[in-house]
């Protein structure tokens, strides 16, 4: 057996129980399944998924931090890098949709372990402050082009933005009012360019 045998096998047994985790997280149903239950959906032994990841948790936790790498996360890191800051927050709002659209179920799961693992609040607050530090440069930019709004304060207008590019204003649209993920980013782009001058 090649030396590189075992990294590939590893590595293929950690995408299939990060896979059927995802799988059951967009149902839903991650927490409130088992540690068997994944197994089985990942076609490995609950020994190899406790091995691997310890806990529930740890699964969801190699989930999100597998996310935090992906094209969508990078899209929101290249939208506030547009030259114009008004163009940076149009994309800054649809590239935070579509990461909500394709990846939403995963905060959606933290939320909803919390109360059974307590742990998981941490995974919750690092992503806040991950999307308030991507606000706050954003809303700086604004400022110092004199583009926001006469009155509105970096503060609010950072707290505006945090509320119009979370995860539950976007889940309202979508789920709550019924509006497609296209009708939701301009909705949530038209509340946000109040904001400007």
């Amino acid at each position: 057996m090649s030396r590189y045998a075992a990294p590939r096998r590893t590595a293929a047994t950690t995408d299939r129980v990060l896979a059927a985790a995802a799988e059951l997280a967009a149902e839903d149903r991650f927490h409130t399944a088992t540690m068997e239950e994944l197994a089985q959906r990942a076609g490995v032994s609950r020994a190899t998924v406790f091995t691997r990841f310890q806990s529930k948790l740890g699964v969801l936790e190699a989930l999100t931090r597998r996310c935090q790498g992906g094209p969508e996360i990078q899209a929101i890191r290249d939208a506030i890098e547009i030259d114009d800051p008004a163009g940076a927050l149009d994309a800054l709002l649809a590239a935070s949709c579509e990461f909500w659209e394709l990846q939403g179920f995963i905060l959606a799961q933290l939320k909803a372990i919390v109360v059974l693992e307590p742990e998981a609040s941490t995974l919750i607050d690092e992503q806040r402050r991950e999307q308030r530090v991507v606000i706050e440069r954003l809303v700086r930019r604004l400022d110092q082009a004199g583009r926001l709004r006469p009155g509105l304060t970096r503060p609010r207008a950072t707290a505006s933005l945090h509320l119009l590019t979370g995860l539950e204003s976007y889940a309202e649209l979508r789920q709550g009012s019924g509006l497609s993920q296209r009708h939701a980013a301009e909705m949530l782009t038209e509340l946000a360019r109040t904001l400007l001058r």
